[in-house]
């Protein structure tokens, strides 16, 4: 794109998806590019840029910043009608998967995995990516050694990276990959951020290329121990070796009918604005009333009265009538129609979409609606569980200096994720969950599971902690010094007692 075509495009475009404007062009012709760095970077290229128009037509659905060609009618009115639907069916999957925590067996000191997880923000990337997973059908996360030999995690969407599945179709690993690690604003870009490093993630080696100019490329080797490629991907329904990395949850079935829905809600709008102003028609006008009516329509269509003479030359009056408006209620079914197939199609309660049922649902009605899609988001995390797992391997061995497979044995082999349950979704479904496991299971409301259920955060749950031990130990000094002490008096009158010779 030429630098004029460039601040055209933006001009007319106020907003736009930088993720977007991905150019990788030269990065083949490197300086101090290796063969196989040359075969690889030129296969994934060639990847990337085939899903480009793609992921571009799903960020547009998801945005809802979608254009019907064909509308099927023709009207003078506005058409500024939108449909997040295809929002709704991510971001409502999405919100169900929540990663809390990691932990290790407990024999281990946690300090090295609360340092890994803190210094990525792991936790909190994580979950931000979620969404991007259900858009594209997938994301990455890649494990890098930074300068000062600690690891860096980051998470990528299919806008950020692409990759090759294994030859051997195992679930999550790649043959090879490549992840954009930083966009910047450069001098040749002006205001477009480009990317400027470039990761090749390949077996035993970490390539980086570096744009130094534009299309200028610059590439260092980067050789390391590990046998598996540090770039993993975490996939959305995932189908075998027909779909290795996922599919995206816009489908083309979602695309068409919210396609549909914004041509109904159109429909819509025109039979609305039909019905809110009647049409009059009028026949047997002179030449003179039907250029007045003409050239003023609105005042002869509100005016409280319509006056005219005859015709003198057919010496007939003229005839006005009124077509009537239709009504709506045939769109608002045809709308409610499509939700429920959407529904079907997503898992996302038809409530969700805006369309109110006549009757109020119970709460298992409403339990029930969501079930669905509590079923997908319970797969992904299992699913992501395994991911998360071999991502942490990688972080723990780049930090102790080993590799994953002499990682294993020690206990940080043994990581694990933890989610919230995508069911006890609310904070008011996981306090009923406790209680009703505390009333069959007698000594649970006292753990820090429970406690964690009822909504206390692990900070303010070692703060409870700390408190509980500071008043249990007030209590303790309290009862030590209010017992009653036996005195010596006392004691000398149990003695003569009960020594004392009983009289005959």
């Amino acid at each position: 794109m030429l630098d004029n075509e460039r601040d055209a495009y933006y001009d007319t475009h106020t907003w736009h998806s930088e993720q977007a404007v991905v150019d990788l062009r030269g990065i083949e012709r490197a300086a101090g590019i290796t063969d196989a760095a040359w075969d690889a970077i030129s296969l994934l290229v060639d990847e990337y840029e085939r899903h480009i128009d793609h992921n571009e037509k799903l960020r547009r659905y998801y945005d809802g910043n979608v254009v019907v060609g064909d509308y099927g009618v023709t009207a003078n009115i506005k058409n500024d009608q939108t449909c997040h639907w295809p929002e709704k069916a991510v971001n409502d999957w999405a919100e169900r998967i929540n990663l809390e925590r990691f932990t290790l067996p407990e024999d281990l000191d946690e300090e090295l995995l609360r340092d890994v997880v803190e210094r990525n923000n792991l936790v909190d990337n994580y979950n931000q990516h979620v969404p991007v997973k259900g858009l594209y059908g997938c994301m990455a996360a890649t494990v890098n050694r930074r300068r000062d030999g600690h690891a860096l995690i980051r998470f990528h969407g299919a806008d950020t990276f692409t990759a090759l599945p294994s030859p051997d179709f195992t679930d999550g690993v790649v043959a090879m990959g490549m992840a954009i690690a930083r966009r910047e604003y450069t001098p040749w870009s002006r205001h477009v951020m480009v990317p400027t490093i470039v990761n090749l993630h390949m077996p035993y080696n970490v390539g980086e290329f570096r744009q130094i100019a534009d299309g200028e490329w610059v590439y260092s080797d980067g050789p390391m121990r590990e046998e598996l490629p540090t770039l993993f991907v975490f996939a959305h329904r995932r189908v075998g070796t027909v779909a290795p990395f996922g599919r995206t949850r816009i489908t083309k079935f979602v695309r068409t009918l919210t396609d549909d829905a914004i041509r109904c809600m159109f429909h819509m709008q025109v039979s609305g604005a039909f019905y809110s102003m009647a049409k009059l028609w009028a026949t047997g006008l002179t030449d003179e009333q039907f250029d007045s009516m003409m050239a003023d329509k609105d005042k002869f269509q509100l005016a409280r009265m319509l006056l005219l003479t005859a015709n003198e030359e057919t010496d007939r009056d003229p005839n006005v009538g009124q077509l009537s408006g239709n009504s709506p209620q045939p769109f608002i079914d045809e709308l409610r129609s499509l939700a429920m197939q959407f529904s079907g199609a997503t898992g996302v309660p038809v409530s969700s979409l805006g369309i109110i049922q006549d009757n109020p649902s119970s709460a298992e009605a409403i339990a029930s609606g969501r079930e669905d899609i509590c079923l997908i988001a319970q797969r992904d995390i299992a699913a992501d569980k395994q991911t998360l797992q071999r991502v942490m391997r990688a972080a723990f061995a780049i930090e102790q200096g080993v590799t994953t497979d002499e990682l294993a044995g020690t206990g940080y082999d043994e990581v694990q994720a933890q989610f919230s349950d995508p069911i006890l979704h609310t904070l008011s479904e996981r306090s009923d969950w406790a209680l009703k496991v505390n009333s069959m299971r007698e000594g649970f409301g006292p753990t820090d599971v429970a406690a964690r259920h009822m909504g206390i955060s692990d900070a303010e749950l070692e703060e409870l902690k700390a408190e509980e031990l500071r008043i249990m130990g007030e209590q303790m000094v309290a009862q030590m010094f209010s017992t009653p002490q036996m005195t010596d008096e006392t004691d000398e009158e149990d003695e003569d007692d009960g020594s004392a010779p009983v009289a005959g």
